[in-house]
C-alpha cells in the first residue's frame, strides 16, 4: 500500500460525523405527537475565530501521521474540526425549528378546527313546530257553526218548493173538464122518463178518472141516495159541483180536503139509480139563501170547456 495515497485520502477526504436529523414525518408534520417534539432541541453553540480558518496540512503533519499509524493497516480518521461541528449543529438545528414550525401549524389547525363551532344546518327546510301542518297551512280554530247556514238551507228549500207549487198552479188552468180522456154525452140537462133530469151523463169505462171542475174545498164525500157515493166541491165564488155514481172505493177525497183543479178527486163507477158506469155531472149556484142547480154545458163553455156531442 502506498503510505502517500493514504495521507493524500486522509487530507482530501471530507471530515463528517452521523448527526441524527428529524424524520421525514416529523418534518412533514405527520407525526405531531408530544414525544418526538420534546426531543427537538434548539441549543445555540459559539462559534470561535479559530474555527473559521481551517489548520494547514506541512509535512511534518504528515510525517507525524505516518509515524502514529498503527501496523495493523487501519487509518484512523481525523475528527472533525469545530468549524464544521458548528456548521453541522446548525443544520441540525434548522431542520428541527421547520419541523417544529410545521407541527405546530397542524397542531393550532386541528386545535382551531376542534373548537371553531359547527356551521348551522343549512338545510332549506324550515324549522317546524310539533302542531305545524306543512308549509302554508295552518291549524284551524274551534269548527265553525254552520247551523245558522242549514236553517237558511232547510228555509230556502220550503221556500223554493213553495214557488214551484206556485208556478206550477198558475200554469194550471183554472177549469177543466170533469173527465179527460174518452167519454160520451148520454143524457143532458132536461126532463127524461117522466122527470127532469138536473144535469149530464158522462158514460166512461168503470175506473177513469173524475177531475174536480175548480179549485175548492170538498163539503161532502161519501153515501148519498140514489147516486150511490158523491163528492161536493164549493168553489171561492160558492157554486157547487156535485160528481155522483161512483163506489165508495171510488171516493178519493175526504170532507174539508182543499183540491185544485184538475186533482182527481173520484172514479167512474156504477152505483145508485144508475143503467151503466157513467158520471152524473151537476153544478149549483147560490141564491137566496139556497142552491138553485143550472145547466153544466152553458156553465162550463163560459169558462172555456167544450163537451163532447150529445149521443144519447
Amino acid at each position: 500500500m502506498n503510505p502517500e495515497a493514504d495521507a493524500s485520502a486522509v487530507v482530501d477526504a471530507p471530515v463528517t460525523r452521523d448527526i441524527p436529523v428529524p424524520s421525514r414525518a416529523l418534518r412533514l408534520g405527520l407525526r405531531a405527537d408530544d414525544a418526538v417534539i420534546a426531543n427537538v432541541r434548539t441549543t445555540e453553540i459559539p462559534v470561535t475565530d479559530d474555527d473559521d480558518v481551517p489548520t494547514p496540512v506541512t509535512e511534518s503533519a504528515l510525517a507525524k501521521a505516518r509515524a502514529g499509524s498503527k501496523p495493523n493497516g487501519r487509518h484512523r480518521l481525523r475528527p472533525p474540526s469545530s468549524a464544521l461541528k458548528a456548521r453541522t449543529a446548525l443544520v441540525a438545528i434548522a431542520a428541527g425549528a421547520g419541523a417544529v414550525a410545521i407541527v405546530g401549524s397542524g397542531v393550532d389547525q386541528a386545535t382551531h378546527a376542534a373548537s371553531a363551532p359547527e356551521p348551522a344546518d343549512a338545510s332549506p327546510e324550515l324549522a317546524r313546530s310539533a302542531d305545524d301542518l306543512g308549509p302554508g297551512i295552518t291549524e284551524s280554530d274551534a269548527a265553525p257553526d254552520f247551523s245558522d247556514f242549514s236553517d237558511q238551507l232547510t228555509q230556502g228549500k220550503k221556500i223554493a218548493a213553495a214557488k214551484a207549487a206556485a208556478d206550477d198552479a198558475a200554469r194550471r188552468p183554472m177549469f177543466v173538464s170533469p173527465i179527460s180522456d174518452k167519454y160520451s154525452l148520454t143524457s143532458a140537462f132536461a126532463p127524461r122518463w117522466g122527470a127532469f133530469h138536473g144535469g149530464l151523463d158522462m158514460a166512461a169505462p168503470l175506473g177513469t178518472p173524475i177531475h174536480a171542475v175548480t179549485d175548492g174545498v170538498v163539503v161532502n164525500a161519501g153515501p148519498a141516495s140514489g147516486y150511490g157515493n158523491w163528492v161536493q166541491v164549493k168553489g171561492a165564488d160558492g157554486t157547487i159541483t156535485m160528481y155522483g155514481h161512483m163506489s165508495s172505493s171510488g171516493v178519493k177525497v175526504t170532507k174539508g180536503e182543499k183540491v185544485t183543479a184538475g186533482d182527481v178527486i173520484a172514479l167512474v163507477g156504477n152505483e145508485g139509480f144508475s143503467t151503466g158506469p157513467h158520471l152524473h155531472f151537476e153544478v149549483w149556484i147560490p141564491k137566496g139563501g139556497g142552491y138553485f142547480k143550472i145547466d153544466p154545458a152553458p156553465w162550463l163553455a163560459k169558462h172555456g170547456i167544450r163537451l163532447v156531442a150529445l149521443t144519447g
